[in-house]
């Protein structure tokens, strides 16, 4: 069985090879624990015995609730030095009590779970898997909580979140279907004291469930080809999430500056020298390119007036010959044509890109006796 969490679906569609560095080469990058984390953790601690005690008939006060979240804080935080430290638990306390008094006395609501681990069927043996911090029976629907601890309010453009919480609906219509009216999404940002409350559409569901049914296929269908025959089955895909990734280290876009010297043929001296000259010369290329490319023009037209065979001037000779290009108008009918002349077999021919991508995607498997592979490289430079 393989199970997925939305963290990981994402990193594949923001790069493969980062995907298959984390979840595959189980590379785990190493991070300090810090205020913001710990923050976080126990806020979702303190609200989840909150609401425990609410589902067992009792009430907390708000004093109750804080003198658990600021023990619990304390604790966790007491190691790390940060000058910020009691500010910052100062700011939080506020929040927290923010929040309680929106919510007192916490009534018509029955609460389902809290801080539940869900998994969800996709197809076959594949799951999703999340966590959502609390669900509740609100009448007659179902409301799904999620606690935001982060300075950042939502977009007004958030598709891809709305997908992640459109497939937790999908696991509250499998585990409760017979129950199944509506579904609620209610995020609770609690710097801001904010809430965003939306319905979940029923038809929104299925279309979700079907996108991350084909990423995940194509997930599983890249391990097989990994497993099987191809290292470059997870590619590299550069974008702008680069600059914050964790592998920088071991990616071939930006270990060069993590290698050592003796890694390489060259000394690392040596090789900036030549990325340098490579880039300068062509940029003057491409200078020289479009110089050349006016001048030919102008000399053409010469040509065209003149039917000259030759241009002689002072030092140099320029001799002249005529390409003749004919394009294709009606392909279909001129195939016929050819055919009906006894000809088609001489001006046929194999498109080698159409050729290589059949191979690339593995649709066509064509042995060494039939075809050499060659490789070059193509350098960019900005």
């Amino acid at each position: 069985m393989s199970v997925y969490s939305f963290s990981q679906i994402q990193t594949y569609l923001q790069c493969p090879l980062k995907y298959k560095f984390r979840y595959i080469d189980k590379i785990v990058p190493e991070f300090e624990e810090n205020l913001h984390l710990i923050l976080w953790t126990e806020i979702h601690s303190a609200l989840e015995w909150l609401y425990n005690e609410i589902n067992n008939f009792k009430i907390p006060t708000y004093n109750e609730l804080e003198k658990k979240f600021v023990f619990n804080f304390s604790k966790k935080a007491e190691e790390i030095n940060d000058e910020n430290k009691e500010d910052f638990l100062t700011r939080w306390k506020n929040y927290l009590k923010n929040f309680y008094k929106k919510h007192y006395p916490f009534k018509d609501i029955k609460v389902i779970w809290t801080e539940i681990q869900l998994y969800i069927d996709l197809w076959n043996w594949v799951k999703f898997q999340w966590f959502i911090d609390r669900l509740d029976k609100k009448w007659e629907d179902f409301v799904l909580t999620d606690y935001k601890t982060n300075k950042n309010l939502p977009p007004e453009d958030k598709t891809m979140y709305e997908e992640q919480l459109t497939l937790y609906a999908l696991w509250v219509k499998q585990k409760y279907w017979k129950y199944f009216k509506k579904v609620f999404w209610n995020l609770e940002y609690l710097h801001f004291d904010l809430q965003d409350f939306w319905e979940i559409n029923k038809d929104n569901i299925e279309r979700v469930k079907a996108k991350y049914q084909n990423i995940t296929k194509e997930i599983e269908n890249k391990k097989v080809e990994y497993n099987l025959w191809s290292e470059d089955a997870f590619v590299l895909k550069e974008n702008y999430n680069c600059k914050f990734c964790d592998y920088k280290e071991i990616c071939p876009l930006f270990k060069h500056f993590y290698s050592d010297v003796e890694n390489f043929e060259l000394p690392d001296s040596v090789i900036r020298q030549l990325v340098d000259k490579y880039v300068e010369l062509n940029n003057k290329k491409k200078e020289i390119d479009n110089e050349l490319k006016q001048i030919k023009t102008t000399l053409e037209k010469v040509v065209k007036k003149t039917k000259l065979k030759k241009l002689v001037w002072k030092k140099h000779t320029i001799s002249i010959s005529k390409l003749i290009y004919y394009k294709i108008l009606d392909k279909h009918n001129l195939k016929k044509y050819l055919d009906n002349k006894w000809f088609l077999e001489e001006v046929l021919d194999i498109d080698k890109t159409k050729l290589k991508k059949l191979i690339e995607d593995k649709k066509l498997l064509i042995g060494d006796w039939l075809i050499e592979i060659n490789e070059s490289f193509v350098l960019r430079w900005k």
